[in-house]
């Protein structure tokens, strides 16, 4: 007997949640490649509502530009999710041209360039039985995938093809994910400073309860009310009890 997903399950749940949340762009399609689901990421890249998605053939709504006809996009795109389907396994294009219609403009084309995985969902048998696929939008770093391709294309053997996907793969995800990087980047850099003020201005309530042997509510109140009267950072301030008590006095 087939097994049935139970929705109300915390296991799917957690999953849809995860789906719905993430960032990066996914569509999940049955074998016939009619769209199941997409997450808003993947709505939002496309400009097209999960409304119109759901349930349709994938061919369907993502029709090919007529300017494209000889560059064969859809076939392209077709070809990679058939390998996953015989095969079992994930498969990527680095460097995937597909037009898509232009929501502002009915009839008319916005030139995109995608780096797609579509990777397998399996069964307990190890059928597959729906495609997932992640898109990246690379029109932004299309002149740099290109030259990188046509260098590993020049200088790359067929003996280490594998190594020359994969640090394909990897140098346009670096490519693609750079903002983002920096952007996290700096928001742990935030979270550390803030860590090594939170300790800071903790060890110098600890030092101004001792000292005028108050509570560590009263502690931060004089902190609060020493940074206000000084126009100083609490933190700052903070710093400044700490370096007096620590510094090495000298009495002369």
């Amino acid at each position: 007997m087939d097994s049935v997903v139970d929705p109300a399950d915390p296991i799917v749940a957690h999953a849809r949640a995860i789906f719905e949340a993430t960032a990066s762009a996914y569509s999940l399609m049955d074998p016939e490649y009619v769209i199941l689901a997409v997450n808003p990421a993947f709505a939002d890249l496309v400009g097209i509502s999960a409304a119109d998605l759901v349930g349709r053939q994938a061919f369907e709504v993502f029709i090919e530009d007529s300017s494209q006809s000889e560059e064969h996009p859809a076939r392209g795109m077709r070809e990679s999710l058939d390998r996953v389907k015989s095969t079992g396994q994930s498969d990527s294009l680095l460097l995937h041209r597909f037009d898509i219609p232009d929501p502002a403009h009915p009839g008319e084309f916005l030139e995109r360039y995608w780096s797609p995985v579509n990777s397998p969902v399996l069964d307990g048998e190890g059928r597959v039985v729906a495609l997932l696929q992640e898109v990246q939008d690379v029109t932004e770093h299309r002149e740099d995938l290109v030259r990188l391709l046509g260098y590993l294309g020049a200088y790359s053997g067929a003996a280490d093809a594998d190594r020359t996907q994969r640090f394909a793969e990897y140098s346009a995800a670096t490519m693609v994910t750079s903002d983002l990087y920096r952007s996290a980047r700096r928001e742990v850099e935030q979270l550390e400073e803030a860590m090594r003020s939170r300790a800071t201005i903790e060890q110098a309530k600890g030092i101004l309860m001792a000292r005028y042997r108050c509570t560590g509510d009263e502690a931060f109140l004089r902190l609060q009310s020493m940074s206000n009267n000084s126009h100083v950072r609490l933190a700052d301030v903070a710093t400044a009890i700490i370096y007096q008590v620590a510094a090495p006095r000298n009495d002369g």
